[in-house]
This record gives C-alpha cells, structure tokens and sequence, in this order.
C-alpha cells in the first residue's frame, strides 16, 4: 500500500530550523549496523521522498537513487555539508524503548534540554510538539500505531509506535 508522496524540501524545511541554504544542507540515511557509514544525498538534488509502508524512496529526477528497509534504518538526519558529524557524534541520543507503546524515553541527550521537540509522521504531517523539553518521558499513547520521525534541534531519530 503507498502513502502518498512528498516532497523531501518540505520536510526538510519543517525539521531545519537555520538559514543556511539547500544546497548547503544533505540528507543523510543511518543504518542499525553501526559499522556502515550513512548514505548521503545532497539535498538539492533530491526531487521527492516515496513512503511505503515497509520502504522509502529518494528520487533525483525521475530516478530512483536508493531504496531503504524502515526496519534496516535507524534514523534520518537532516546535516549541513560542511560539518563533519562521526558516525558515533550523530547517533548520540537513543530513543528507547523502540518499538514504544505509551511513553518514549530519550537518552543520551542532555544538551539538549531546554529545546523544543517535534514529532513527524512518515507523511512529514507534525502530530506532536513539546515547546521546552527538560529530559522527561514523552507520553505518546494517544498516537495510532506508525512510524514516526522525532527531532530536536539537528538531531533527528525514527522510532515505531505499537
């Protein structure tokens, strides 16, 4: 079954908070082996974002340029091109459990305190936001079963709700 299409700018808008411009920023891919380095695409060149309800899709043009598993990936961050993250720098918050029934624990990710939370469906559709989270469990009981996409401030991890 395929959920209708979007853009990846537009949701590359809604989770980018800075003024740098598209062709400055990329979108980068992580895989759950920890050992493979992300795939990136830079977002400029990227024409749509297909979701599936197993997959998803990144279009250049009219060409398919990758395919991933949800289940294979653990997280998709938007980055700009000229930082250069570690694989061990960006996956420094953990979101747990994962897949969550009811509240959503987030470690790892002090720093970040203070800062407002949003959570994306896969449509890139914003169904929860939290203007200053202090490190607290996030009850997310009243959203239906999905894939979901969290972010705060650069940091951006997929998780699963049952």
């Amino acid at each position: 079954m395929r959920i209708k299409y979007y853009p990846v700018i537009a949701v590359a808008l809604m989770l980018s908070a800075t003024t740098v411009s598209k062709a400055d920023k990329l979108l980068q891919v992580y895989s759950l082996d920890t050992e493979a380095a992300p795939v990136e695409y830079a977002i400029r060149t990227i024409s749509k974002v297909t979701f599936a309800s197993t997959n998803f899709s990144v279009l250049q043009g009219e060409e398919v340029a990758g395919v991933f598993e949800l289940k294979n990936v653990s997280s998709i961050k938007f980055a700009e091109s000229t930082a250069v993250q570690s694989v061990e720098q960006a996956s420094a918050i953990v979101v747990t459990p994962n897949p969550v029934k009811d509240n959503l624990v987030i470690k790892g990710g002090e720093e970040l305190y203070g800062s407002a939370v949003s959570i994306y469906s896969v449509t890139g559709a914003n169904v929860m936001q939290l203007s200053s989270w202090q490190g607290e469990a996030i009850n997310i009981s009243h959203l239906p079963a999905g894939v979901y996409i969290i972010n705060i401030q650069s940091e951006t991890i997929k998780f699963v709700k049952l």
